[in-house]
Formats: structure tokens, C-alpha cells, sequence
């Protein structure tokens, strides 16, 4: 049974991370707004954490922040190309360590949610969320400690007071991520359950 159970998260493991550079290095893992791209890649990232824990959910992370680093040199578009200019190193990092810790706590969730046995649709959905959320959370806190004096982001609100346009930007982001992330993971995580890929926990027998 164990060994069943590392091959079939080898497997998931590979998929994801399979799934994650198709999406995190075309434009399907992306929806491109005014000035931020909102990220559907964090989907399978939501997913690997759900089914694979910390470990998985940090691999998972660290595979988005490669694609999303990648992405940053050869297609940056018009926000993040300012960036790269202004330090690579910086830009690198602003790519890969937000999404490292996200998986890696979203794991942690999704590990401590089946801990107290919540059932698998909930749990998955709670983990999506948390991807999303804080996918989006630490991708801006990490922009303001590394560029936060740069003009570029400074230019991002115009006149207005930054900290308001942050707030604007993250309740887009999880506005749409949230959907997609919450709905999609949670159907996942059912579907895993019923083909065995997870442990689903168990139903108290009732009491005559």
C-alpha cells in the first residue's frame, strides 16, 4: 500500500509539475489585466498541495516560481520588464520565494484540514482559496520590499495612495483566482478521493 501510494504521487507530482510549466509558460496559465497578469497556474499548484501536502505543494510552488521567472526574462511584458531592468536578481526572487512559501503553507492547510478528517471537496476548496489568497498577498508584499521605491511601482497608482491600490489589486486577484482556484480544486479533490489517489476520511458508522 505505501509503495502504491508514492508511485501514484510520483505520478501526480509529475503531472502537476508537467501541467504547471505548460501553463505557467504559454498563455493559458494567465489572464493578462491592466496591470497585473492574474495567475490560473495557481490551480494545479492548489491541487499538488491538496493531494501532496507541504513537500508537494512547496515542489509545486517552486515549478510556478521557475515558469513565472522564465516568463519574467523572455515575454515580461509591460510591468515586469521595468522590473528585470532595475535588478534581475531582485526579479528573480520576487518570481520564485512568494510562490515556494505558498505551496508550501497551502500544503500545510490541506495537511491539518485532513488531519481533523473535513471531507475532501471542502478541504480542497479551502486550499484553493489559500493559494489564491496568498499567492496574491505575498507576490505583493514581496514586490513592495523588493522595488517598493522604484518609480515603476510607484507609477502603478498614479497619484493615489499605494496601499488603496494594493487593496484594489489583491481584491481583483482573488476575486477571479478564488473562483477558479476554490471551484476547480474542490472537484479535484473529490475526483482523487473517489479514484484512491487520496485518503478520503471516514464516515463514523451510526450508532442503533
Amino acid at each position: 500500500m505505501k509503495r502504491t501510494n508514492k508511485t501514484n504521487n510520483l505520478v501526480l507530482m509529475g503531472v502537476m509539475t508537467a501541467i504547471i510549466f505548460i501553463m505557467g509558460l504559454s498563455p493559458l496559465g494567465y489572464i493578462q489585466t491592466a496591470t497585473l497578469k492574474i495567475a490560473l497556474v495557481t490551480i494545479p499548484v492548489s491541487i499538488a498541495a491538496f493531494a501532496l501536502g507541504p513537500k508537494g505543494g512547496a515542489l509545486a510552488g517552486l515549478s510556478f516560481g521557475i515558469t513565472s521567472a522564465i516568463a519574467a526574462f523572455t515575454t515580461p511584458g509591460a510591468f515586469l520588464a521595468p522590473l528585470v531592468s532595475i535588478s534581475a536578481v531582485r526579479t528573480v526572487i520576487l518570481c520564485v520565494v512568494p510562490r515556494i512559501l505558498v505551496g508550501l503553507l497551502a500544503g500545510t492547510i490541506a495537511q491539518v484540514l485532513k488531519t481533523i478528517k473535513v471531507p475532501a471537496p471542502i478541504s480542497g476548496g479551502i486550499t484553493g482559496f489559500s493559494v489564491a489568497f496568498l499567492n496574491t498577498i505575498f507576490f505583493m508584499s514581496t514586490l513592495l520590499m523588493m522595488f517598493g521605491d522604484s518609480e515603476t511601482v510607484k507609477g502603478m497608482e498614479g497619484h493615489q495612495n499605494l496601499v488603496l491600490f494594493i487593496i484594489a489589486v489583491v481584491t481583483l486577484n482573488v476575486a477571479i483566482e478564488w473562483i477558479s482556484c476554490t471551484v476547480i480544486t474542490s472537484a479535484v479533490a473529490l475526483a482523487l478521493s473517489k479514484a484512491g489517489f487520496i485518503s478520503a476520511p471516514k464516515k463514523k458508522a451510526s450508532a442503533h
